[in-house]
């Protein structure tokens, strides 16, 4: 799981870089979603192997991540603030998702 938490980590890390230019991070973003969707589905492989913390942290990533998809697809918004919006969101929920993998590979 080290290896998974590397890949997480290089992946957000580009994605905010490349975020500092507004362009760069609507193209990098739903790249990194790709990569921790792909991440997400080792863990759910896994994850009666993860400790009681880690489950719960997941399980409430996964809930918050659905909830919000839900939540933005019924704004419906093709204005700049929404998706200037959800491109905050999302890397909010990049960065709990690299904090999940941090503490799974520390276990």
């Amino acid at each position: 799981m080290k290896n998974v938490y590397q890949v997480n980590y290089w992946s957000v890390l580009i994605t905010i870089l490349l975020s500092l230019t507004f362009w760069g991070g609507i193209i990098a973003l739903p790249i990194l979603g790709t990569i921790q969707i792909v991440i997400s589905l080792i863990i759910i492989n896994r994850f009666k192997t993860l400790t009681k913390t880690n489950r719960i942290l997941f399980t409430s990533y996964a809930v918050l991540t659905v909830f919000l998809i839900i939540f933005f697809k019924q704004l419906k918004g093709e204005e700049l603030g929404v998706l200037f919006m959800w491109a905050i969101v999302s890397l909010f929920l990049a960065c709990l998702h690299l904090y999940i993998t941090y503490n799974i590979s520390k276990s």
